[in-house]
């Protein structure tokens, strides 16, 4: 039913699975403060993309469209 495949066919190296860790973990760093400010979490993921981290007191158009 099931077929052990070897280790490199599928497998993630492991310097693959620490670099895709610590990318997730600075974009969470990134996120935060979005989502501090009242952007729910898929809103705050989406604004480090667009606009980076946000600064001050401005206006926060990811929040709000």
């Amino acid at each position: 039913m099931f077929r052990c495949v070897g280790r490199n066919n599928t497998d993630m190296s492991k310097g693959t699975r620490s670099a895709l860790a610590v990318v997730l973990l600075v974009w969470s760093l990134f996120a935060f403060p979005w989502f501090d400010k009242g952007c729910d979490i898929a809103e705050a993921y989406t604004a480090v993309i667009r606009y980076g981290v946000p600064e001050g007191l401005e206006p926060l158009p990811a929040c709000y469209g």
